[in-house]
C-alpha cells in the first residue's frame, strides 16, 4: 500500500508545511537530504521508494511546484523518512546522529565546475527565484479571492439544517469506538501546481466509502468536515485532515478516516472532483438561495478571477520548472553519480537491515 501527498505549499503566509511533526517523532530516523537542483535528491527518494514498496507501506511526498520531483518518503515498518532538507523546506536535525542524520550530496559534486558556470547559474538561480516570488503573490491574491467567496458562504449558510445534517450524518458514518487514539494528522492533498490545482485521487484508492461535498462556496465543506473531525477523534478514530492551500491552511479541504475506509473530500470548483465510485452531497442546499442571490455578480467576478489567477499562476511555476531544468543541467553536469548511487545503496541495505 503506498499513499500520495504535498509536503507543503506556498500560501498568503510563506511556504507552509508540516512535515515537521513526522521528523520530531522518536519513533523516526530521519536522512535529511541537503544539496543544490540536480545533485540527485528526489532520485535517490523514488529509487528507494520504489525497492522497498513491496514490503513497506510507503508514503511519497511530492513538490507543489514540480509534482514530478519527491520531497519525502515515509516508510512506516521501519519507521524511516527521507527528506529533502533545503529551501523552501529546511530541515535540520533535532537529535543529529541519534534520530536525524544529514547526507550532504554536495560533497560529491566538482567545484571547479560550477565555479566555471558561476556567472550562469547565479542568474539562473535569481530568475528562479524571481518567477517563485510572482507565483506566491499569485497565491496570496487568489487567498483573498476564496476568503471572500468563503465570507459570502458563511454569511449564506443555514447553521441548524447543516448541524442537523452533520448530526445525522455521523450517525450513520460513525461507529461508537475506534481502535485509533483520536490522532489528527494533517497532510496535504490537493495543491496548485503548474499542471493547475492536482488532487493526488490514488491515495482515495483504498477508501471503499468516497463522499464528496460539491460546494461552490467551501464554507459548508468547512463546517462539516471540521465537525465530523471533532467526533470522530472523541470516539478514537484517527483521522488525517487535508488542509487548503489557498485559505492558508485555515479551512479544511478533505478529511480521511482510514480505520472505516471513509474519506470526505470537498469537490468545488477548484479541485473540481466527482468520481464515479462515490457518493454526492450536494452542498447548495445548506445556503440560503436568496442570500446568494444578492451577492451573485460579486461571486460571479470571484470565479472568473480566480479562474485566469489559477491559470496564470500554473503558467508562473511552468516558467520556474524551466529555469530550475536550467540550473539542474549545471549541477548534473558535475555530481558524482557513482557516489550518490552508492550512498543510496546504503541507505536501502540499512532500511532492509530493520526486517532482518
Amino acid at each position: 500500500m503506498s499513499e500520495t501527498y504535498f509536503l507543503g505549499s506556498s500560501t498568503a503566509n510563506g511556504f507552509v508545511t508540516t512535515f515537521d511533526s513526522i521528523i520530531k517523532d522518536e519513533k523516526m530516523f530521519t536522512y535529511i537530504l541537503k544539496g543544490g537542483a540536480g545533485t540527485g535528491k528526489s532520485s535517490l527518494m523514488k529509487k528507494v521508494a520504489n525497492e522497498v514498496e513491496n514490503y513497506e507501506h510507503v508514503l511519497r511526498y511530492h513538490c507543489s511546484s514540480d509534482p514530478d520531483s519527491l520531497d519525502a518518503v515515509v516508510l512506516t515498518e521501519s519507521g524511516v523518512v527521507i527528506v529533502d532538507g533545503t529551501a523552501p523546506h529546511v530541515f535540520d536535525p533535532i537529535i543529529p546522529g541519534v534520530n536525524q542524520k544529514i547526507v550532504n550530496l554536495g560533497d560529491y559534486w566538482n567545484e571547479d565546475l560550477l565555479k566555471a558556470n558561476k556567472e550562469n547559474i547565479v542568474n539562473a538561480i535569481n530568475a528562479n527565484k524571481s518567477a517563485l516570488d510572482r507565483a506566491r503573490r499569485f497565491t496570496a491574491a487568489l487567498t483573498n479571492i476564496f476568503s471572500d467567496t468563503c465570507h459570502i458562504g458563511s454569511d449564506s449558510l443555514l447553521y441548524k439544517k447543516t448541524e442537523s445534517f452533520i448530526s445525522r450524518f455521523k450517525k450513520k458514518i460513525l461507529p461508537k469506538k475506534g481502535n485509533g487514539t483520536g490522532k489528527t494528522s494533517l497532510f496535504q492533498l490537493s495543491a496548485l501546481t503548474r499542471y493547475g490545482y492536482l488532487t493526488y485521487t490514488e491515495t482515495l484508492d483504498d477508501y471503499f466509502d468516497i463522499y464528496y461535498l460539491k460546494d461552490e462556496y467551501y464554507a459548508a465543506t468547512d463546517f462539516i468536515l471540521k465537525a465530523v473531525a471533532v467526533e470522530a477523534t472523541a470516539r478514537n478514530f484517527d483521522v488525517i485532515i487535508s488542509p487548503c492551500q489557498l485559505f492558508a491552511y485555515e479551512n479544511y479541504e478533505h478529511l480521511l478516516i482510514p480505520e472505516l475506509g471513509i474519506a470526505i473530500v470537498g469537490a468545488n470548483p477548484m479541485t473540481n472532483l466527482c468520481l464515479d465510485n462515490g457518493k454526492i452531497i450536494n452542498a447548495s442546499r445548506f445556503y440560503d438561495k436568496k442570500l446568494i442571490a444578492q451577492k451573485k455578480s460579486r461571486l460571479k467576478l470571484n470565479k472568473t478571477t480566480y479562474a485566469d489567477l489559477c491559470k496564470e499562476t500554473a503558467y508562473t511555476l511552468e516558467n520556474a520548472k524551466i529555469i530550475h531544468d536550467e540550473i539542474e543541467k549545471y549541477y548534473i553536469e558535475a555530481m558524482n553519480f557513482d557516489k550518490i548511487n552508492e550512498i543510496t545503496e546504503n541507505i536501502i541495505s540499512e532500511i532492509k537491515s530493520k526486517h532482518q
